[in-house]
């Protein structure tokens, strides 16, 4: 693995051994946003601080929230985070802490709960903020209602240019198999997977 600050190699920390003793001083902390190293005590990265005054500006006096909008805090408040996973992140159901767990146990940084930088108040089940930016959506149930929400979901990543991963129970019964091939076209060309 390499270190996310200054490319060196790291073994299999984020962070080189330069670059953890600047952790520890202050010089470097996570991005409150999107969970990436970065260099000053700032809560948000460059990037993050200007995506949030860009979905300042972009939220219009006449926004009118949507279906999915509803559904999604309907959803949050019906299905409380319980589980917790190996590096510390509360999430909702076994099949997330499998997930989470992996993709933590890959090394690759990740968000969860994360909301999506649009207009709409969308949430994503997972955000990889490192190569290009990726979602990834775990769909979990097959009641009538959840698919709609799904499908509604779906359409605003599309509608947004969002990369989005959709995982089901068969893709987390293989993660191993699967989530590389998903996630490859998304992840720095020098990330390993081993």
């Amino acid at each position: 693995m390499v270190c996310q600050i200054c490319g060196a190699k790291s073994g299999y920390y984020p962070l080189c051994k330069n670059c953890f003793k600047l952790k520890d001083e202050g010089k470097i902390t996570k991005c409150e946003d999107c969970g990436k190293w970065k260099k000053g005590a700032k809560p948000l990265c460059s990037e993050c601080w200007l995506k949030s005054n860009k979905s300042k500006q972009k939220v219009s006096d006449n926004h009118k929230i949507s279906d999915v909008e509803v559904e999604e805090k309907n959803f949050r408040s019906k299905f409380p985070a319980t589980y917790r996973t190996e590096d510390g992140h509360m999430v909702r159901s076994k099949a997330e802490q499998i997930i989470d767990n992996w993709l933590y146990n890959k090394g690759i940084v990740h968000a969860y709960e994360r909301k999506v930088p649009i207009e709409e108040d969308l949430y994503s089940d997972f955000f990889i903020p490192i190569g290009k930016k990726v979602w990834i959506e775990y769909w979990g149930l097959e009641d009538k209602k959840y698919l709609k929400r799904k499908e509604l979901k779906k359409k605003l990543y599309k509608k947004n240019d969002k990369n989005l991963i959709d995982l089901i129970d068969k893709d987390v019964a293989n993660l191993d198999d699967v989530l590389p091939k998903k996630l490859r076209p998304y992840l720095p060309s020098n990330f390993s997977f081993d």
